[in-house]
């Protein structure tokens, strides 16, 4: 699977509509880039919604402590990859 988009002045570029539908990509999803081996790597980082019930645990946490620990965990297991690629 492949496409092209061209970048604009501002460095914003459009994902072709052929890879938006392969991973069910909605305008507010967000996408984590690194690089890797010289190139640009994208990858769609699954909501906060996605990841409950991915947490085993005997506490009982409210919804609100659930997505903080949720999204702690996404962005450090982002930014340790991207440093391990460095």
């Amino acid at each position: 699977m492949n496409g092209y988009s061209t970048m604009t002045q501002k460095g914003q570029v459009a994902i072709p509509k052929v890879i938006r539908d392969h991973f069910q990509l909605k305008p507010t999803d967000k996408i984590y880039f690194s690089v890797e081996d010289g190139k640009i790597i994208a990858r769609p980082i699954p909501s906060i919604n996605e990841m409950f019930g991915s947490i085993k645990t005997k506490k009982v946490l409210s919804k609100k402590v659930q997505k903080k620990i949720i999204a702690e965990a996404v962005v450090e297991k982002f930014l340790k990859k991207d440093a391990n690629n460095s």
